[in-house]
């Protein structure tokens, strides 16, 4: 090592770098700022991609990059490693810092759990080493003049404290792998507020909160809320919504004298402060009974002043702390983005997920099936409502003609289903009330009994709807193959189940759907095809009976089950009004083969297995 390692009682003249995972975050956030600030240098950088870590060097002037951590971390001419990988991978790098017996800076969260940053800090606390977490914020012009404004009692003592965060569901990534994160992208993204909050009024006391998953496409929370208490004894609450229908953001802190409101998230927004003067902020007059009535809004004579203060953009937002985290390595003052702060933020982040994840002090990324994901507990939330056990009749009607029904499906969301503006699939990963509506006992029960397994697996769902009066026509055809359950490796197609559940009354003159009984057990022309396979106009189906076809008439809110082998079609609505039904596949367990679809486990109620 060129330069010794600081301990509690050493400091570095000057700090080379080196970064273990250079990615997105370091291009956006750091950028150059590891060779501009004063006393830094970066002089090794690795990534798993090869070609990538090797541009990456080039862009910012680094003479050696490799694809191996280790080669960063005993580089000699490093001093000190920032860790820039997703959060599964923090503990493990940072330990090995630590025994290298360098300086550690961590990119936030630090690790998937309070329990992972505590590990870290305990590590580098008994060797004596300075370990950071890049919360970066604090060190941020913006941000520092809200400090500046509390602590010179501007808004007078403080009262409230509102957070409320709303953004659309993001399409994936590591994010909304709890494995990689540690939890959904309230993991990532909450401890940017509360580390703000803890460096403005010191460490915060949770009082309560919770989490829920609101979309079936992911397993790991969307929604969450906090209650919380300042060390001076204002009380504050923080909702963040990660299913929302658009963006948005606010906090807003309230005194006796005024309010300051602002975007935590976006670090060059202006702040919004409103002030009830003159004379707020200052000293109580003796005749304070006035004063506290202009605060109040009550006096008539009190007149608001109101400023919007604007920020300069920040080129590079890690540059602020870099700077700091550099001085302190070179024996300057304390940097407060340390690991026992990011512990403290860590501790915080998790209050409201405690219940949901069913504790988060070991490996709870490996047991999802405790979690309280709409996928576990099917959307129901309570008990079936009533036993849906098949008679014996039913069973054999189903393996002797391939379908069943109908019934009355229990769930009440059918009713509040309402029909995309263009064809979608899988709405059920985008609605929870489809989904809820498909993991339904009174549907789930019956397909896991029909398929002989007590575990089954939704993977689709689609809404087939028909005008009044439309002539269109779906030919004979059956669900088989290809993007239909696809093939076992010895080549044998994957049976599935359809559940058609009608949204409006179905007659045979609004175009019920046509099932031919029996016709599951035969396979019919080039079934790999599917639709491409043309089974009417290449004579496949010829010398097949279609006189015997059964319409699958039903009432809205009932559903048929049927295999989805048997030759099936619907003619056109003749009807003066609308035919459309929800339809959902279901495959057994173990037969999840086609990597396309998110196959979706369920189970069917105790009482039957």
């Amino acid at each position: 090592m060129g330069s010794s390692a600081p301990t509690a009682t050493t400091a570095l003249p000057a700090v080379r770098w080196g970064i273990i995972g250079c990615g997105d975050v370091v291009d956006r956030k750091a950028g150059p700022s590891f060779q501009q600030v004063e006393g830094s240098r970066l002089v090794a950088v690795m990534r798993r991609s090869g070609e990538r870590a090797e541009d990456f060097a080039r862009r910012h002037g680094v003479s050696f990059w490799t694809t191996d951590a280790e080669a960063v971390i005993r580089h000699p001419e490093v001093d000190a490693v920032y860790v820039a990988t997703p959060p599964a991978h923090h503990l493990e790098y940072a330990l090995r810092v630590c025994e290298a017996g360098k300086p550690c800076l961590v990119e936030k969260p630090a690790g998937r759990s309070s329990a992972e940053c505590r590990a870290m800090v305990e590590a580098f606390r008994r060797r004596g080493l300075p370990l950071f977490v890049s919360y970066y914020r604090p060190h941020l012009p913006k941000f520092r003049r809200v400090k500046e404004i509390l602590d010179t009692g501007r808004l007078g003592p403080i009262v409230s404290i509102r957070y409320a965060a709303s953004r659309p569901a993001p399409a994936g990534g590591w994010r909304l792998d709890a494995a990689a994160s540690g939890g959904g992208v309230y993991v990532d993204l909450a401890g940017h507020v509360l580390d703000l909050l803890d460096d403005w009024f010191g460490p915060l006391e949770p009082l309560g909160g919770g989490a829920v998953n609101a979309l079936p496409a992911h397993e790991v929370e969307d929604a969450v809320a906090l209650s919380f208490r300042t060390a001076g004894g204002a009380i504050g609450s923080a909702h963040w919504n990660f299913a929302a229908t658009r963006s948005s953001e606010e906090l807003v802190i309230e005194g006796i004298a005024g309010r300051l409101a602002l975007e935590c998230m976006d670090c060059e927004s202006p702040l919004r402060l409103e002030l009830v003067g003159p004379g707020a902020g200052r000293p109580r007059p003796p005749r304070h009974r006035r004063w506290l009535d202009r605060a109040r809004g009550r006096d008539k004579h009190a007149r608001w002043i109101r400023e919007s203060i604007e920020f300069e953009p920040t080129p590079w937002v890690h540059a602020p702390m870099l700077r700091a985290i550099t001085d302190a390595l070179r024996g300057g003052p304390r940097c407060r983005s340390t690991g026992e702060a990011a512990l403290r933020t860590a501790r915080v982040v998790e209050v409201p997920l405690a219940e949901y994840y069913g504790g988060r002090s070991d490996a709870f990324w490996e047991r999802p099936r405790t979690w309280r994901s709409l996928r576990q507990t099917g959307g129901r939330g309570s008990a079936p409502r009533g036993d849906y056990r098949l008679a014996p009749e039913d069973l054999r009607a189903f393996e002797q003609r391939g379908f069943v029904g109908p019934f009355r499906c229990d769930s009440p969301h059918w009713r509040s289903i309402a029909l995309p503006e263009s064809e979608r699939l899988d709405l059920h990963l985008e609605d929870p009330r489809v989904f809820a509506l498909c993991a339904d006992a009174s549907v789930v029960d019956r397909v896991a009994q029909l398929s002989g397994k007590d575990d089954v697996s939704l993977f689709k769902t689609r809404i087939w709807s028909k005008p009044r009066e439309s002539e269109a026509v779906v030919p004979w055809h059956q669900d088989v193959g290809a993007r239909n359950g696809g093939l076992r490796g010895d080549g044998s197609p994957v049976p599935t189940l359809t559940v058609w559940l009608a949204l409006d009354p179905v007659t045979r003159e609004s175009g019920a759907v046509l099932v031919l009984p029996g016709s599951q057990r035969t396979l019919f022309g080039d079934w790999r095809k599917n639709f491409a396979a043309g089974l009417e106009a290449s004579g496949a189906l010829a010398g097949v009976d279609f006189g015997s076809a059964v319409p699958l008439e039903t009432r809205p809110g009932e559903f048929w089950i049927f295999h989805s082998w048997i030759l099936h079609s619907s003619p056109p609505n003749r009807s003066g009004g609308r035919r459309a039904a929800l339809n959902m596949r279901f495959c057994a367990r173990g037969d999840e083969l086609e990597p396309e679809f998110t196959y979706l486990p369920m189970s069917r109620s105790a009482a039957l297995r």
